[in-house]
């Protein structure tokens, strides 16, 4: 019957993807696509639920090996018995009739193995370390004799895993609780070696040329954190709180992802703590002033009028406490964190004549600031219902509601008027079922839904001022065009089927998840921002009426996956093939009328499979046990990925869509610097028509092209892990990734054959810029003056010309330090290239200018552990080495650098080209290092434990420039801000805290 099970669910996974197929080779309707794809995936989804399986939506450990007599001959029928304090009931194996076992599905710990068969003496293996997913090898050798003559085997644990290729990063707890940071869903990511976290998605890490957008952060295996809506898109999500206190490990899928997984970003899972048959608690809790930070301002920055910005306050307190409901049936672990910070801006002051200033700053001290209060409250419920069936219940609601926050600006300063404040309250339910029925068979089905809101407006006094950003200069002044009331809820629905023997892991599975997006978006006199050109208005961006809301449907991102790990003798193979689905619509809806674009009444539904998406993939690997003692593995592994998505990429093939803005040019009539009346009213006589006949309409302005791609990426690794002794491991492995299947925006009222050279355009001489960039020689494209391009007739659609790879390396050292320390030391280098060049070849030429860069490869090295020092202290800390941020230097060429620059074909007919003197990938900041440290000690009184501690981040106070500006200027004006430093990285802070355990 279970085979049986398992050949109807293949055949059902197969059936979707080859319907699929069919209709669209032989051209039918769309829609009938869906419902022949949708009968098949409800089919399996009822089989996976009827029929004995496992589902690994959170991967956990496994052991596996051989089981031989002393002639070395395999062993079938050995029973094989796995045992841990952290396993609520012993688990079982029987090895296959070539000797072989696995026992799977096993939660982190440490671990005893025993081997037990008639006529031979029981074998016991101690001291077994599972973390995450990691396949540990626990071979046997029986003697002939009784039962009752046990041996227990002692050795060194294993640490190479030669069974999957699948790379992965951990953080047990014992490293969670005494790191510096580790505890966080993104800033736990400092500890992988390659990782790199900040740049265009600020904290989201990203690592081998992945794309930062595709790592999912999750937490017990559901999909959390900032991107239900999709890429970059505004959207809320539950993570962004640190709760060390629920934490008992974090899990880094860093390559090589199974079958399972869609994407190939860096995956973050942070598996929470459970209670147990005894009350226990935890209390953490830390914090800091700036009298515990130090100055690192040099002289030379000091004298250019910047101010020590330090860290004013800042603490969280974090109580947990949890056990039994019922004795060995079901259990709870509840926890709360609260918590306040501000933190000063470097370089940024507040105007006492400015309204939006917050009241009780005076004269003695403008410091600009940013503050916040993050606050976060969990349960999880955990019930035995037998041995076989387990079921686990998780509530969490989070919110980080601020009272100022700063937008950095990309390449200038931005003012403090242009702050906003919000608040962003998530609501996380989930529950999961688990149920090991046989010694081959299991089942896991889980299902969560997450409730998000995003909710921004400006600053008290300047909800009727707009923003105003010169392009010149970089420089970003007024109030902000924040005033988003976001909403998400979001489905999702998992379940696998998994038949383990001694020599294969097969595993078959279903993914469902599901996103309804409601948008509302209001900035002040519906006017996103105005553009200045030195301080000259020469543009605006005008939206719509966005007080009634736009929804956006994600119906399906749906996956189906079936896998297989075959071993014989040394070597396993690792295959797995994938079906994706992702099908959006957009709902009808009204619009009221505003300014700027009339009422809008759209009947349900307006557009169905925008996009509609189908993709299969595959994945391979090898794992080869060189020596055939488990010491040593060489690996192999290839993979095609497809992006993330949500919602938001929807949003602009919406008719209602709140966020729809029109460019305008703007003519300053009477030199106050705003195209609003003081009552947040435009003033219409400032603004000029619109070039976009469908703005506002019904019609909609970007059309999906239906044979538009979801953008994959293929991911190769090959390399060696060699266990070198007890506690110690190394392993070299090579990396590459390379993406295509691009898409790009396609104006189709114009094409590269209406532009022609008008010469070339000398760059400055300055000295300030580096000595690539002076004198530089610019291509001018324009088109005829009498032509003016239209908007609104646009197309997404393939663009086979863009691509991107990234190729480099890597070495990792891990090791146990005396007296229970450890250490893990990287060194990673890589190279980049990419090839925008569609937009360039087919519609603008002079976007052909720097659309093929590369970058030489830049290392990075990390170095982090702990050391235990006598009278219970340690020190633990890590150390890192970066490469410098790129540099670049905009300028902004005019007619009055370029006479003949009359018309760049927009749509709007302004005669702006923007480049970039610097060409990418040449030019960068120094190295910087980072240095953070903790010295902790632990005090025990009676039952209670506390671990005292002092954190020093930044512990040389380094300086390191993390952000500058990077408009040269334009118009034949420098700007005498270029290269002025906008951020560095804090000074040393001292914070304090400790973690009880009562």
């Amino acid at each position: 019957m279970c085979y049986l099970s398992l050949y109807s669910t293949l055949f059902l996974l197969i059936v979707p993807v080859s319907s699929a197929l069919e209709i669209q080779a032989e051209g039918r309707d769309k829609r009938n696509m869906l419902k022949f794809t949708a009968a098949p995936i409800f089919l399996v989804l009822v089989n996976l639920m009827l029929v004995p399986a496992v589902a690994l939506a959170q991967d956990q450990a496994s052991v596996a090996g051989t089981v031989q007599d002393a002639t070395e001959g395999a062993l079938p029928g050995v029973v094989v018995l796995v045992q841990s304090p952290d396993l609520l009931a012993p688990r079982t194996g029987v090895t296959d009739s070539s000797g072989n076992y696995q026992v799977t599905n096993l939660p982190s710990g440490t671990y005893s193995v025993s081997f037990t068969l008639d006529g031979f003496g029981v074998v016991q293996r101690e001291g077994i370390v599972l973390q995450g997913a990691f396949v540990a090898e626990v071979d046997a050798t029986l003697a002939v004799g009784g039962v009752a003559e046990a041996v227990t085997v002692t050795g060194a644990a294993p640490l190479v895993d030669v069974k999957s290729t699948r790379n992965q990063q951990v953080l047990p707890a014992d490293r969670v609780n005494v790191l510096p940071g580790a505890a966080g869903i993104y800033t736990a990511a400092q500890y992988v070696p390659g990782v790199v976290i900040g740049g265009p998605y600020g904290g989201r890490p990203e690592l081998h040329g992945s794309d930062a957008l595709d790592g999912l952060p999750s937490i017990d295996g559901v999909q959390t954190g900032a991107q239900l809506q999709g890429r970059g898109e505004w959207g809320g999500g539950i993570g962004g709180v640190t709760n060390e206190a629920i934490v008992t490990e974090v899990v880094f899928d860093v390559a090589s992802q199974s079958a399972e997984y869609a994407t190939s970003g860096m995956r973050t899972n942070v598996i929470p703590k459970s209670g147990g048959n005894t009350f226990a608690g935890n209390l953490f809790t830390t914090g800091t002033k700036s009298q515990f930070q130090s100055n690192n301002l040099s002289p030379e920055l000091e004298e250019m009028g910047f101010a020590f910005a330090p860290t004013d306050y800042s603490f969280t307190l974090n109580p947990a406490y949890g056990g039994p409901i019922v004795q060995d049936k079901v259990w709870f672990y509840a926890s709360a964190l609260t918590g306040k910070s501000r933190n000063f801006i470097l370089d940024q002051f507040f105007d006492l004549n400015e309204p939006s200033t917050p009241d009780g700053v005076t004269a003695d001290d403008l410091r600009a600031f940013n503050q916040g209060s993050p606050n976060q409250q969990s349960i999880r419920i955990t019930w035995q219902a037998n041995q076989r069936n387990k079921v686990t219940f998780n509530a969490m609601h989070e919110n980080t509601p601020y009272t100022r926050a700063m937008p950095a600006g990309v390449f200038g300063e931005v003012s403090p008027a242009s702050a906003y404040q919000g608040d962003s309250p998530d609501y996380l339910v989930s529950t999961r079922w688990t149920a090991p029925l046989t010694n081959s068979l299991l089942l896991e089905a889980d299902f969560a839904y997450q409730k998000a809101l995003i909710n921004t407006r400006p600053m008290d006094h300047g909800e009727a001022r707009m923003q105003i950003s010169d392009v010149a200069s970089g420089a970003v002044t007024g109030s902000s065009f924040q005033n988003h009331h976001n909403i998400d809820y979001h489905h999702r629905l998992n379940g696998s089927l998994a038949y383990v023997t001694g020599s294969h892991n097969f595993k078959a599975g279903i993914k469902y998840d599901r996103n309804n997006t409601s948008l509302m978006y209001t900035p002040p006199g519906e006017i996103f921002s105005g553009y200045a050109f030195n301080g000259w208005p020469i543009g605006i961006l005008v939206g719509v009426n966005g007080t009634s809301r736009s929804n956006i449907n994600m119906n399906c991102d749906c996956g189906i996956y079936a896998q297989d790990s075959w071993t014989t003798d040394r070597l396993t193979i690792n295959g797995g093939v994938r079906f994706d689905w992702f099908n959006n619509s957009v709902p009808g809806g009204t619009r009221a009328e505003g300014f700027f674009a009339p009422a809008l009444t759209l009947d349900n539904p307006i557009i169905e499979n925008v996009p509609n998406w189908k993709n299969i993939n595959g994945r391979f690997g090898i794992a080869y046990d060189l020596f055939g003692d488990g010491s040593t593995a060489v690996k192999a592994s290839a993979g095609r990925f497809v992006e993330y998505h949500g919602t938001g990429l929807t949003q602009g093939f919406n008719p209602v869509n709140a966020y729809a803005l029109d460019w305008r040019n703007w003519t300053d009539l009477n030199y106050d610097g705003t195209a609003l009346d003081p009552d947040g009213t435009p003033q219409f006589a400032e603004i000029g028509p619109s070039n976009n006949p469908n703005f506002g309409t019904g019609t909609i302005q970007t059309q999906l092209d239906p044979d538009a791609p979801r953008s994959t990426n293929w991911e190769y690794t090959a390399g060696i892990e060699r266990q070198l002794g007890p506690g110690w491991s190394i392993s070299g492995m090579w990396h590459r990734r390379t993406f295509g299947n691009m898409r790009w925006t396609d104006n189709l009222n114009t094409s590269a054959a209406d532009w022609t050279r008008a010469g070339t355009w000398t760059g400055p001489t300055d000295s300030v810029l580096p000595a690539s960039a002076r004198g530089i020689q610019v291509p001018i494209y324009v088109t005829d003056p009498s032509l003016t391009i239209l908007s609104g007739n646009d197309i997404l659609t393939g663009a086979s010309e863009n691509w991107r790879t990234w190729n480099g390396f890597e070495v990792i050292v891990d090791g146990e330090l005396p007296r229970g320390g450890f250490m893990t030391g990287s060194f990673t280098a890589g190279t980049a290239t990419s090839n925008y060049c569609q937009t360039g070849i087919s519609e603008n030429p002079n976007s052909l200018r720097h659309c093929n860069t590369s970058t030489p490869y830049r290392p990075m090295g990390k170095l982090s552990g702990g050391l235990p020092l006598p009278f219970d202290t340690m020190i633990s800390g890590i150390f890192q080495v970066f490469p410098g941020e790129e540099m670049g230097a905009t300028y902004a060429i005019d007619a009055t650098d370029f006479p003949g620059l009359v018309n760049l074909g927009d749509a709007a007919g302004t005669s702006v080209l923007t480049v970039n003197l610097i060409e990418p990938g040449t030019e960068f900041e120094a190295y910087r290092t980072q240095t953070n440290f903790r010295f902790s000690k632990v005090v025990t009184l009676s039952d209670v434990r506390t671990r005292i501690y002092m954190d020093a981040n930044n512990i040389f106070n380094k300086a390191r420039v993390t952000r500058r500006n990077r408009a040269y200027g334009g118009g034949g004006v420098a700007n005498d801000q270029f290269l002025r430093v906008l951020n560095i990285e804090p000074g040393r802070v001292l914070s304090f805290g400790f973690q009880m355990y009562f």
